[in-house]
């Protein structure tokens, strides 16, 4: 009791981050210090992809498209899921292998008092951004061939799904890496395989009949396919983003099983 008045202690509240926001603030960093490099590397594959395929091939092209739209249309939702393909999943592969392996620098987190799902979710959400990143700035691409383009918010709302999967997937395959030689196999077999018959760039129904039913064992094709779906008149694809949303879970369990075994 001073002077009448009691005289107390107000508790300030301190704002604690997540145990994984030091993994995203690690990737905000680095993309802010190479900022002008990544602008070209992703700008760089979806140029290429739109302007070979697009006014190259796609203008000798009689196939119909599913929708009776024009191959450019039919392009540009499947060069946005490459890109968040390519740069959510290759982009936590190779940073987990030389972090891991290379620069045995993956165990400072791991000594670390976080637990192995913090660490799922802070690489597979750095992950996620940079394929959503790369995914914006192709989108904003794509008006300049077609200015009539119309967006919508499904279309955004998929890519944030989108990403997610794709982050999750390259954290399993990261974590399952043992040398440089595993890096190669998976590139091969897996990644490339999935960027040219996952109807990204062709329609499914134009692959070989038994390659048809073969490729939905690759995420790439319902995300293609569910963002194709947001762009056209028929609206979200639920069946689509309800396995997009099947294959990030059981990409992240994976990883997160994978972790704990290590």
């Amino acid at each position: 009791m001073t002077n009448g008045f009691y005289s107390g202690s107000v508790e300030r509240v301190a704002f604690s981050p997540p145990s994984w926001y030091p993994i995203i603030w690690e990737e905000m960093i680095y993309w802010r210090n190479h900022f002008w490099l990544y602008l070209v590397m992703y700008m760089l594959s979806p140029v290429i992809f739109l302007l070979s395929f697009g006014f190259g091939v796609g203008r000798w092209m009689r196939m119909a498209m599913p929708g009776g739209i024009s191959y450019l249309e039919f392009l540009i939702p499947g060069v946005v899921a490459l890109t968040l393909f390519n740069n959510g999943v290759t982009s936590v592969i190779i940073r987990m292998f030389y972090t891991r392996i290379h620069f045995q620098t993956f165990e400072s987190y791991r000594l670390a008092p976080i637990g192995e799902i913090s660490l799922c979710i802070g690489y597979t959400l750095a992950g996620a951004m940079r394929g959503l990143i790369a995914g914006l700035i192709t989108t904003a691409m794509a008006f300049m061939f077609i200015p009539a383009l119309k967006l919508k918010w499904a279309f955004f709302w998929a890519m944030l799904l989108v990403s997610f999967c794709f982050g999750a997937m390259g954290v399993f395959i990261g974590l399952c890496l043992r040398s440089f030689d595993d890096h190669a196999l998976v590139s091969e077999f897996i990644l490339v395989p999935m960027t040219f018959l996952s109807g990204t760039l062709i329609p499914i129904e134009r692959l070989p009949g038994f390659l048809q039913d073969c490729v939905w064992l690759f995420p790439l094709t319902p995300a293609a396919q569910l963002l194709r779906s947001t762009l056209s008149v028929r609206g979200v694809d639920a069946g689509q983003a309800a396995l997009v949303g099947v294959w990030g879970l059981a990409f992240f369990l994976l990883g997160w099983w994978r972790l704990k075994e290590m």
